[in-house]
């Protein structure tokens, strides 16, 4: 089965297939983590406050580990049908 052409979202390098409203929406929801990063330093620029940059290392504290898990477990892509 061919694949269908993949198109690169212009913010970002992500690749989504241009025809799927579904794959947009979900190309856009590729960029919340970088959103994330700058409301938390604009939260902690503000207000300053230690819980906001505790909640900012857990979240970066996440990130790692799932990243490094990653790499540890590399496990096989489903087949597309």
């Amino acid at each position: 089965m061919d694949e269908p052409p993949l198109t690169s979202f212009s913010v970002t390098h992500v690749s989504y297939d241009a025809s799927d409203p579904v794959a947009y929406l979900c190309a856009w929801l590729a960029l919340v983590p970088q959103i994330l990063c700058v409301v938390y330093g604009t939260l902690i620029w503000s207000s300053r406050e230690v819980e906001i940059f505790l909640m900012f290392a857990g979240q970066m504290g996440c990130e790692v580990l799932n990243f490094l898990l990653k790499r540890m477990i590399k496990g096989e892509r489903p087949p597309r049908e």
